[in-house]
């Protein structure tokens, strides 16, 4: 194999190495904002079926 041809196949294996690595951050950050979206609407849940009132502070001075 001539240096040139080797040079190519090195500069290919690089292109699909970085063409990988940023389809894989790009499902992590796609991961990543689901979890978030699930929390909040967690959350959101949570605070609407909580009643006024609970929660709050507790005095427990009596």
């Amino acid at each position: 194999m001539s240096s040139l041809a080797a040079t190519a196949v090195a500069v290919n294996q690089a292109q699909t190495k970085a063409q990988l690595a940023t389809i894989i951050q790009k499902q992590q950050h796609q991961a990543e904002a689901s979890l978030v979206a699930l929390l909040q609407q967690s959350t959101e849940a949570l605070q609407a079926a909580t009643p006024p009132g609970v929660g709050g502070k507790v005095d427990v001075t009596t």
